[in-house]
């Protein structure tokens, strides 16, 4: 790795850019290299545009450092890449998340962590219905302690959070271990959580990694990370690299992987020097609407005390919001289609800037009351999960599976979903075959090639003849599949719908072909196929959002980097915002980062009564209801909704 210069830097802003930068802006922009630094960024205070800048600078010396941009969210990562591609310079390495970041690293360097080769990620559908009832059996805990132990597991076993207190025995893990140690390895599977910490290993044990030899490490959304992402950045930052660290306490809402806020708060004991920089002109939201929601989040007892209040531009519109209140949640759903009524016909807003936010939304159950009066009134609605819905759908679950076994005939969790998709062969089958893999130390493939060659004589008889037939009818398919080998040129999904209208491989629906092909247009050329199935869901749900004109429904924890002219924010009532046993400062922040997404208009509201569906969300009874606690005496008073919805048509 070169040594960096110490001589001053280059302009600030290379000529041709067309950035214009606030003086916070451009004293992170003039950051001295080698030299660690926190960005502390409030929303809309620019601070994608200026990490870019930066590194845009840095890139302009002669020989260019090596830098690297990480961040949490594929969204964070694919805002942070447009914006890095439009640069003078783009010589950036692409922005990666920290899990693809991990894989990376981790593929370069063969033999550098334990894990199931080839590494093979299983995705939602597969978690849900193959892996986690099975381990959760095998570990002998319900699914909720399973899902702690396995969040626990990708954190390191440490939290963050200095009073939380353990939640999990010893015992627990140490069975918890060896029972996912030896189902991962059977069934050949590396969970997306646990990469870091594989990565972590992989430093940790590896002094010579290739791939890893950065002049600069620039990290959005610092406050996202948990304790093992940030050893793996002190890690690397051992091995002489500097760190831009870039993110909002005030915007920690994922305690559920273990993060919190003290990990960019204690930034400056960790990297120490270290240059302390703030962002606070808010450039994007409204002033009225900021202050509304400084209001929230500075009722935190244990927020910082020397955190800047939000400032704004002399030229920063006011916003409209207010706090509307209905007599149940039959007359919020109609009061909340009419405020989109009037947000479009009256304000010519297009739906697709237009949010609806909701602390949960359990199977679409706290929003049907709304999504129905959208539909009786013809207003269009974006559906985020419809690539989800295709992607469970049987049909098109059994064509994925065997494409799979296509690139990899020893997939065992491709041939454990064909097994589960065959009607007449149940869990007594998968225990069996799972059981003897162990006895033989085999995968669960392994064993199940074996049983095959002696016709299954240890399958019971009632599933004997079903298996057989599974398995030859399978095989004569991958037989007579040719996977091509040149992989430059070729459109994969339109490859797979070739193949499908042929009859040579399973059916499958009509939308998931038809978002096959469009996937050919937005994955890159070069990948093989089991890379583009990977993709086919997080690529699918990106481009599904991206061509989306409707009306978007989402949790508030869900809206996270998201910008949007309008934002609705329904049912902020106490016990709902904050929930019953959450952690009321991550409640708080969680209602910040919902207020913060809107550049115009933002309108919470709540109901006094709750039936049908909605009634038991946040109560364990139907009665009355009360406005969010951590609105109270606040800059906006509660008043009665219809008779604001009257007022505003009458404008």
């Amino acid at each position: 790795m070169q040594r960096l210069p110490t001589t001053p830097p280059p302009p600030p802003v290379p000529p041709g850019t067309g950035i214009t930068l606030t003086g916070e802006q451009q004293a992170v922009v003039n950051h001295q290299l080698p030299g660690h630094g926190r960005v502390l960024a409030g929303p809309g205070t620019g601070k994608s545009t200026t990490a870019v800048a930066l590194a845009e600078r840095i890139l302009a010396q002669n020989p260019a450092p090596k830098i690297k941009f990480l961040t949490f969210t594929r969204a964070a990562t694919a805002e942070l890449g447009k914006k890095l591609a439009a640069t003078a310079t783009g010589s950036a390495e692409r922005p990666s998340t920290i899990h693809s970041f991990s894989i990376s690293a981790l593929l370069q360097n063969p033999g550098s962590a334990i894990f199931p080769q080839p590494l093979r990620i299983p995705d939602a559908w597969e978690w849900d219905n193959l892996i986690r009832g099975h381990l959760a059996a095998r570990t002998r805990v319900g699914l909720k302690k399973l899902k702690k132990l396995k969040d626990e597991m990708a954190a390191n076993w440490e939290s963050l959070n200095p009073h939380e207190h353990q939640q999990v025995t010893a015992t627990e893990r140490t069975r918890f271990m060896g029972a996912w140690s030896e189902h991962r390895q059977v069934f050949g599977y590396t969970l997306l959580e646990e990469l870091p910490d594989l990565f972590r290993q992989a430093l940790r044990d590896n002094p010579d990694l290739r791939g890893v030899d950065f002049d600069l490490l620039i990290v959005d959304e610092y406050q996202d990370l948990n304790a093992c992402d940030l050893e793996v950045l002190r890690r690397l930052a051992d091995r002489a690299c500097s760190l831009i660290a870039i993110g909002d306490d005030d915007q920690s809402i994922y305690s559920k992987r273990k993060a919190h806020p003290e990990g960019i708060r204690r930034f400056p004991a960790d990297y120490n020097p270290c240059e302390d920089y703030n962002l606070t002109i808010c450039q994007r939201s409204p002033q009225r609407i900021m202050q509304w929601a400084h209001f929230v989040i500075a009722g935190d007892p244990d927020r910082p005390e020397d955190r800047p209040e939000p400032q704004f531009p002399p030229t920063a519109p006011q916003g409209e919001m207010a706090m509307l209140r209905f007599g149940n949640n039959t007359h919020e759903a109609e009061g909340v289609a009419d405020l989109v009524e009037w947000l479009i016909n009256s304000r010519n807003m297009p739906p697709s800037e237009i949010l609806i936010l909701s602390r949960t939304d359990y199977q679409g159950r706290f929003t049907c009351g709304l999504k129905a009066k959208f539909t009786e009134r013809a207003i269009p609605v974006a559906d985020s999960s419809a690539v989800d819905l295709m992607n469970s759908d049987e049909e098109n679950r059994r064509l994925l599976a065997t494409l799979r076994l296509a690139t990899n005939p020893t997939d065992s969790l491709a041939w454990l979903t064909l097994i589960h998709l065959q009607h007449g062969l149940g869990a007594a089958s998968v225990n069996g075959i799972y059981d003897r893999s162990r006895a033989n130390c085999r995968t669960f493939a392994q064993q199940l090639e074996s049983e095959a060659g002696v016709g299954f004589e240890e399958v019971s008889a009632i599933a004997r003849t079903r298996m057989d037939r599974l398995w030859q009818d399978t095989r004569l398919i991958l037989d007579n599949l040719t996977i091509p080998r040149d992989v430059e040129d070729i459109a994969w999904g339109t490859w797979i719908c070739e193949k499908v209208d042929a009859g040579s491989i399973p059916p499958c629906s009509a939308e998931f072909g038809s978002l096959l092909r469009e996937l050919d247009d937005v994955i890159e050329p070069g990948f093989d196929l089991s890379r583009f199935l990977s993709q086919i869901q997080p690529l699918g749900k990106d481009l599904m959002r991206a061509k989306s004109n409707g009306v978007r429904f989402m949790t508030m924890g869900s809206s996270k980097g998201l910008t949007v002219t309008a934002t609705i924010i329904v049912g902020v009532e106490n016990d709902l915002i904050p929930r019953l046993e959450q952690d009321p400062a991550e409640e708080r922040r969680l209602l910040y980062v919902a207020m913060t997404r809107s550049r115009e208009y933002l309108y919470l509201t709540w109901a006094n009564r709750r039936t049908g569906q909605t009634a038991r969300a946040g109560h364990a009874n139907t009665g009355l209801r009360l406005p969010c606690q951590f609105l109270r005496g606040g800059p906006v008073e509660s008043q009665e909704g219809r008779r604001y919805i009257r007022t505003l048509r009458g404008a």
